[in-house]
């Protein structure tokens, strides 16, 4: 049995946030509020305008209201290569039609995508990725990690992938998951009610025999869901925002893997008028969509990660939950690959659930334990933990239910891995449980007491007071309560925000240095005469330096992707090839590390070349992986 190397020891202590070195031209950047989408945007450009020798902005399409999508691409633009950087085309075009453009530079550098807030009302996911880019652009060239990172990796970042649900949740006070309705019916401005004339859109609550709420009968600023038959004697009541904002789909079910037309996302939230429901104006239910990627948010992703192949790690941040979904929620572990499952579990799993100061299930912990674990799961679990030998924690799942068969359909993180070969995760942020100080063991109603009261000592400026308002519909109301962009889905901006953005950004240092790079190790050349011709045996031992493979498990076999190729390429294709072809497929590279119950696979692999130049031709050795990066390395023959 094979143990897992110890990978990034030094990232499981958090709870300090480093000492960070101020880099000339830093964008500061702070965390105690919600950006939202205006002031996202313009953080975005002023980090791309302070340091353009490390990032990149682009913009990769429009929301449904024409808002700008953004992504950010932090790497070091001076370094990498592509293979079209190095092999000119053997037939140039002709009659002043312009050739081809080279490829980015970043293309050829293993690649990690991040997003934030695909569901608008959670903007925790927002601050989350900002951090990320904060931490990256301040640490390179003063953080070692950093600055290595960004020599041989890229980073994209896509901090509002839902912009109207971001900017109507955040700067309008309109909490808004899905995106807004298409460009015809987007033009009204959201419905704001603010009853109380605060200043301020928090909610309501009012009295209804069929709501689903009660007060807490010994805090009644707190309101408790209540089932049928729970608290009892207690009047009912239904609960909304203030605010309310045009709805359309759920971005999240709008992907092609998995998706169908006839999935759509629950209505579970009491209401008080369709629009605030999550249902369209004809009271169809607003899920996934009339087709697969009909969102224009999402035909923007989904253009912008097609196009960007070398992508092998992403994460989606979301809120709230304190846990990660990994794939696949439609179908669950039956089409995911077993060696991809071991290194999502046992590696992605195990570190993140030890950086969250969560116990690990027992194959997890002691990997030679695994068959101990089967049989000891036999009895009343279902077949699919059996097979792996644990059940998923709570804090690392998917959004798949093994015991009810009942899936998620169109998801972001199931499409990335089924159709892009790449180790997609969704991250959901905030946990008050575990996140706030001094909550830790509470539950149900003395959680929102407890959760209520360290709310209100931040000043009024998360939690409100109720107070009596008239409501045009429901007539008596009070309003108050929490803020609208705050709710309980999202985490408390300040310190519990920073610390759960510390910890991620923790995380997401630990997966970049599992992705696979690409290296050429040593070039070996034997040169001799024919009569009066150049003969050179030229070998090459390219390695995968990098801690995984550089394809997931069958990923090669994806129409997007391909296994590695070594090119032996001559400056001027005067090369004449005596044996061996001059491009050679060496298939999927195995990393450094091992991975238990998996054998183990080649990290290096060497080719060879029997060639005979045209004069003084300038040789290189151009080393090729879609996600393991393009690497280069010039032949010296001339002196021997």
């Amino acid at each position: 049995m094979k143990k897992i190397l110890c990978m990034c020891a030094g990232l499981s202590i958090l709870w300090m946030a480093p000492a960070r070195m101020q880099a000339a031209g830093k964008v500061n950047i702070s965390f105690d509020k919600y950006h939202g989408y205006t002031a996202t945007v313009d953080y975005l450009k002023a980090v791309s305008k302070a340091y353009p020798a490390i990032t990149a902005l682009v913009e990769i399409g429009k929301s449904a209201q024409g808002r700008p999508l953004h992504v950010l691409i932090v790497t070091n633009q001076s370094t990498g290569t592509t293979l079209d950087r190095e092999k000119k085309l053997v037939h140039e075009r002709r009659l002043e039609v312009k050739q081809p453009p080279v490829l980015d530079r970043d293309l050829g550098k293993p690649g990690y995508f991040i997003s934030g807030a695909i569901h608008g009302d959670e903007p925790t996911a927002t601050e989350a990725a900002l951090y990320v880019i904060d931490r990256l652009v301040s640490g390179y060239g003063s953080d070692p990690q950093v600055t290595a990172l960004l020599d041989g990796k890229v980073f994209y970042i896509c901090p509002a992938v839902n912009p109207d649900g971001l900017y109507n949740t955040v700067e309008l006070g309109a909490p808004q998951a899905t995106n807004s309705m298409d460009q015809a019916e987007a033009k009204a401005p959201p419905l704001r009610k603010d009853l109380n004339g605060d200043g301020r859109f928090s909610q309501i609550r009012y009295k209804s025999a069929a709501g689903e709420w009660v007060k807490d009968p010994s805090d009644p600023r707190v309101m408790l869901k209540a089932a049928r038959g729970e608290y009892p004697g207690e009047e009912r009541y239904a609960l909304a925002f203030e605010a309310e904002a045009d709805k359309g789909i759920d971005l999240n079910r709008n992907f092609p893997e998995g998706w169908w037309a006839g999935d759509v996302m629950p209505d579970v939230s009491p209401v008080y008028t369709d629009r605030m429901s999550g249902y369209r104006g004809d009271m169809q239910p607003a899920g996934s969509g009339e087709f697969a990627v009909s969102a224009p948010e999402v035909h923007a992703l989904c253009e912008f990660i097609v196009t960007h192949p070398n992508i092998i790690m992403a994460n989606g941040y979301q809120a709230p939950g304190g846990f990660v979904h990994r794939p696949l929620g439609a179908t669950g572990d039956r089409r995911v690959q077993p060696r991809d499952a071991i290194v999502y579990d046992r590696v992605m799993g195990k570190k993140y659930l030890e950086l969250l100061g969560a116990g690990l299930p027992p194959a997890w912990a002691a990997p030679d334990s695994i068959e101990a674990c089967r049989d000891a799961l036999a009895a009343g679990r279902n077949a699919a933990a059996v097979a792996r030998g644990y059940a998923f924690p709570y804090e690392w799942r998917t959004p798949y239910d093994e015991r009810t068969g009942k899936g998620s359909h169109g998801l972001m993180v199931d499409w990335l891995y089924r159709q892009n070969g790449i180790y997609a995760l969704e991250t959901h942020l905030w946990n008050p449980a575990t996140d706030v100080p001094g909550l830790s063991g509470l539950k149900g109603a003395a959680l929102q007491r407890a959760l209520t009261d360290y709310a209100v000592k931040a000043g009024g400026t998360l939690f409100l007071d109720w107070k009596p308002a008239r409501h045009p519909v429901h007539g008596d109301v009070e309003a108050g309560g929490w803020i609208a962009a705050t709710g309980l889905n999202n985490a408390l901006p300040g310190e519990v925000l920073e610390k759960i953005c510390e910890r991620q950004w923790a995380y997401e240092l630990y997966r970049a240095e599992l992705m696979p790079q690409l290296q050429i190790n040593d070039i070996r050349v034997k040169k001799k005469r024919e009569g009066g011709t150049v003969v050179l045996e030229i070998t090459a031992e390219v390695e995968n330096a990098g801690a995984l493979p550089t394809a997931l498990q069958r990923a090669e076999t994806m129409p997007l992707n391909r296994g590695d190729v070594v090119w032996l390429v001559g400056e001027n294709n005067q090369l004449i090839f005596l044996s061996g072809n001059p491009c050679q497929k060496i298939g999927v590279l195995d990393g450094r590390l091992e991975l238990p119950e998996t054998p183990a696979g080649k990290s290096r692999k060497t080719v060879q070349w029997l060639v005979s130049p045209r004069g003084n031709e300038t040789i290189k050795v151009v080393a090729s992986s879609l996600k393991g990066g393009t690497v280069v390395k010039q032949v010296n023959y001339e002196s021997l």
